[in-house]
């Protein structure tokens, strides 16, 4: 996995000048989601799968200096085609999210890569999936970031835009790294549509390069989405604080922005990126595989996402894909020194203690506290700030004082703090010179 995550990172550095804003970078719709009710998948998909392998030939070249020929003998390195096979995917059944597909071709058992017969996968969680290559086009974006569907997170980095001609026509593709649970790696080309249009790796040592060739059967697949809350409408601003071993408390972070860009069905987009509030840095990028992502991406059921909301108010909560437990009302001092009654919710397992605190009168989660029983403290906190917004885009943050008193540190403004660094070390470095003279 690490060669896979320097090959990652080279490819990083080589095409940036590749790349176009024909996709949004980030969604800034932080108060206004998306509602999507419509997504568009093909019945009939046909690619043609080539394995190629380079080998060294030895190639004879001639030269004519002073009417003498010479010959010789040069070792050169082609690329040879190994195989060649058909694959078909023709989607027999659909319901809801939820398709039924069987996949046919002119391969045998002996060629692992793909099998033939009947699959079922979901559109919104099996993302270019062998069994369907498909992604939801509101899931593509031109940035690097982490994006959750499913169990694990994959790893997306876009890298520019390609003119495709497939069935006579030109299309564009937007060529995406790829990298899922440490375990494969590839370059994807994904039409606009979400079809699949190119997909380069590597099989038992050779190149594999599987390209569309054809795809028909449009077919609409119709979603109930609507806004049925207002806690979507609106960012939510976190303090996060993480255990110092050297205090033996927990210490502020950084902070996280958190807001819903969309919704479809049941599944809600959500959009989480760290602040950091020291030295004008404004986004601590998170790292998954060894790679660092601007933020993530959740794309999941309302009941498997940390929410900052409560959905109802019942004994019983699913919160992050765990059941929580109501405890009582219970009173919390929030980070501007108010105090307010909360919901306590809790989730108990064998290693650690899960609270949570939502407002009682607005339902917004206000604190998570998580207890270690190992280490018999408390590990991770996350305090309510506010329905603050602040771009990914921006360069200088400010989020200091008056307003979040109890902060350990506050910003120091970026540019004021350069000149009264430079304004010091030409000060001291007239008085070493005089010192030195005298």
């Amino acid at each position: 996995m690490m060669l896979k995550s320097i090959i990652f990172i080279a490819l990083l550095f080589l095409v940036p000048l590749m790349i176009v804003h024909s996709l949004p970078a980030i969604y800034n719709n932080y108060n206004k989601p998306i509602v999507i009710n419509t997504i568009t998948i093909y019945k009939d998909l046909q690619y043609k799968i080539e394995l190629q392998k380079q080998i060294t030939q030895n190639v004879t070249k001639s030269t004519l200096v002073n009417s003498t020929t010479t010959t010789t003998v040069v070792p050169t390195k082609v690329t040879k085609i190994t195989g060649v096979y058909l694959v078909n995917y023709t989607v027999v059944n659909i319901s809801n999210e939820n398709i039924h597909v069987k996949i046919s071709g002119n391969f045998t058992e002996n060629f692992s890569f793909i099998k033939q017969g009947n699959y079922s996968l979901s559109i919104l969680q099996d993302i270019v999936s062998l069994n369907y290559p498909y992604i939801p086009p509101f899931l593509m974006l031109n940035n690097t970031y982490a994006l959750f569907v499913g169990s694990s997170p994959y790893v997306l980095s876009y890298f520019r835009s390609i003119n495709y001609t497939i069935l006579g026509k030109n299309v564009t593709a937007y060529e995406f790294a790829i990298v899922y649970n440490s375990s494969y790696y590839g370059i994807y080309d994904l039409l606009d549509n979400g079809i699949l249009a190119n997909y380069t790796t590597t099989y038992n040592g050779s190149t594999l390069v599987m390209s569309l060739i054809n795809y028909e059967g449009e077919y609409n697949i119709t979603f109930n989405s609507s806004l049925n809350n207002n806690y979507l409408l609106k960012p939510y601003l976190y303090l996060e604080y993480i255990y110092s071993s050297a205090s033996n408390s927990l210490q502020p972070q950084n902070y996280v922005q958190i807001y819903y860009p969309f919704i479809v069905d049941n599944y809600l987009g959500q959009i989480v990126y760290l602040l950091y509030p020291q030295q004008g840095k404004l986004i601590v990028p998170n790292s998954f595989y060894g790679i660092n992502v601007n933020f993530e991406l959740y794309f999941k059921p309302v009941n498997t996402l940390v929410l900052t909301y409560l959905q109802t108010n019942s004994s019983q909560i699913e919160w992050n894909s765990r059941y929580f437990n109501y405890v009582n009302i219970t009173q919390i001092k929030l980070i501007n020194g108010s105090v307010v009654n909360t919901l306590l919710y809790r989730n108990i397992t064998q290693n650690a203690t899960v609270y949570l605190y939502f407002s009682q009168d607005s339902h917004t989660l206000l604190e998570e506290l998580i207890y270690d029983s190992l280490l018999h403290n408390y590990t991770i906190e996350l305090q309510f700030l506010g329905n603050n917004y602040y771009s990914a885009n921006q360069t200088y943050i400010n989020l200091t004082l008056p307003k979040y008193t109890t902060l350990n540190y506050e910003l120091v403004n970026f540019n004021e703090g350069l000149i009264i660094a430079i304004a010091v070390t030409v000060v001291l470095s007239i008085i070493i010179i005089l010192f030195r003279e005298r």
